[in-house]
């Protein structure tokens, strides 16, 4: 595994129990001192927003892009003609955190667990896959990799952060105003992850 890798997937049959078990690692690496981010994919169309509300109005309105921001929490509908990848997600949206945790993305290359619940009575979904690292189940699979327990939180957690390693890359910009330099850096920190760099300098000259 790269030495940089900041997205680990959860994949399993419906009813497995991913959404659940997210919710349960992720205070743990809080505890630990990282920021997460996580990223659902819905193979199906999906409404997050209820009408009535300001911000449906105004998609229905035609507004491409609607934003709602406030001092504790920020929300944006876009529209888009093709599904992002989990890559370009991370671009746009992710840069400020240290590791990525998603649920779905079954059919992607990202280093995944697979959550099985042996009493959901449904097979694994691949068993042999090349990107698996670990199998998250009631049960006792025979699997080639390690296999935890539901209640083994903790472990997985400490698994999944020696896999991932703890450094990121380094940013450096000069030439841009300090209140623009927050995107700046998100972006080419998810940038620099992705592609397994280690530093980034960027000078801007306005002459």
């Amino acid at each position: 595994m790269k030495k940089h890798i900041p997205v680990v997937s959860f994949v399993g049959s419906s009813g497995s129990g991913k959404t659940t078990f997210l919710e349960q690692i992720i205070p743990v690496f809080i505890d630990k001192g990282y920021k997460i981010g996580a990223i659902k994919h819905d193979a199906h169309k999906f409404e997050i927003d209820k009408p009535g509300k300001d911000s449906y109005r105004l998609k229905q309105a035609g507004a491409e892009v609607v934003c709602i921001s406030s001092a504790e929490k920020l929300a944006l509908i876009q529209s888009c003609g093709n599904e992002y990848t989990v890559e370009e997600l991370i671009l746009k949206f992710f840069g400020n955190v240290d590791l990525i945790l998603t649920e779905g993305y079954k059919k992607s290359d990202l280093p995944k667990f697979e959550i099985f619940r042996s009493a959901n009575n449904k097979p694994p979904l691949n068993f042999t896959n090349k990107e698996l690292i670990g199998v998250i189940s009631d049960d006792k699979p025979e699997v080639d990799v390690q296999v935890f327990s539901f209640a083994e939180k903790d472990k997985v957690v400490s698994y999944i952060l020696t896999l991932v390693g703890e450094s990121r890359p380094e940013v450096v910009i000069t030439g841009v105003e300090e209140k623009y330099q927050g995107p700046l850096k998100e972006y080419l920190t998810a940038l620099a992850t992705l592609t397994n760099v280690n530093k980034i300098k960027i000078k801007i000259d306005s002459e």
